[in-house]
């Protein structure tokens, strides 16, 4: 357990040392229960943090997998890596089906999927999601935010790349930038941000999504796909290099407004145009 006395002490060693100098110190969580290796199984409520790089060979299950509800996992700039498994691995980077949960600061590299939080208000912000060889970041429940993350070089061996998928009601996705999928096989498909059914009235925000690989073989190259979600909004963001840049699908609605969809097939498709849309 690291406490913020423990930091001040060292600070004011520092001080005593060299005069007062200016520090710049990197934005942490230090008082949390840290995680020393993996995989790890967060059982007990409360705030979880990383102070080193962790890596797992393990192919199947979760590297840190949070069992319950009312949970911060803090990585503190440092990585889970799980590339020691290969390309054929079958493991999630972070899994939870609980409430609440929120995981930030971090790099998530090298698993089946990234990060997979299902419950009700999760929260993943400010993640580097690389290296993934089929969905960098899931959020399945009610309430999410998605937002400052950087989720690139997803695919490789498998014929589903997804940057981002949502699928809960009232989800908010935005400031996020996704690039470079890569899908092979004859069903290969590549989405950058996927909003699936469930994911009603969800807001797309000024995420910035491409795809350098294109045309990489991939029947379904969508830069946003809205499948089967009712109202969801998708205003000022940057699509490029896309089958369809921007594609309710289905049944899907809502409107689109201020939106790039540059060097795309289709730019737009579907839904409800609103102003200053641009191909």
């Amino acid at each position: 357990m690291y406490h913020s006395s423990q930091f001040a002490h060292a600070l004011a060693a520092l001080v005593a040392l060299f005069g007062a100098v200016s520090v710049t110190v990197r934005a942490e969580t230090i008082d949390c229960t840290e995680i020393t290796s993996l995989p790890a199984v967060i059982s007990i409520q409360g705030v979880y943090c990383l102070t080193g790089n962790l890596t797992t060979s393990t192919g199947s299950g979760a590297a840190i997998d949070i069992m319950v509800s009312n949970v911060t996992l803090d990585l503190n700039s440092w990585k889970v890596g799980g590339q020691a498994a290969g390309l054929g691995t079958a493991a999630v980077g972070i899994f939870s089906d609980a409430n609440n949960v929120t995981v930030k600061n971090g790099i998530v590299r090298g698993f089946l999927q990234g990060i997979i939080l299902n419950g009700r208000g999760a929260v993943v912000e400010d993640i580097l999601a690389d290296q993934n060889t089929s969905i960098g970041i899931v959020v399945a429940g009610q309430g999410a935010v998605v937002r400052r993350n950087k989720v690139v070089d997803t695919g490789g061996p498998s014929s589903i790349s997804i940057g981002i998928s949502v699928g809960g009601t009232g989800s908010l996705i935005e400031n996020n930038l996704v690039s470079d999928l890569t899908a092979t096989g004859a069903t290969a498909l590549e989405r950058g941000i996927v909003v699936s059914e469930g994911g009603d009235f969800s807001t797309l925000r000024e995420n910035v999504i491409s795809d350098v690989a294109f045309p990489g073989g991939a029947i379904a190259s969508e830069g946003i796909r809205v499948g089967d979600a009712s109202l969801v909004g998708v205003i000022g963001n940057s699509v490029t290099r896309f089958g369809v840049g921007v594609n309710y699908s289905g049944g899907a609605s809502g409107t689109y407004a201020s939106n790039i969809a540059s060097g795309c097939t289709t730019p737009f498709s579907g839904g409800t145009a609103g102003p200053d849309n641009h191909p």
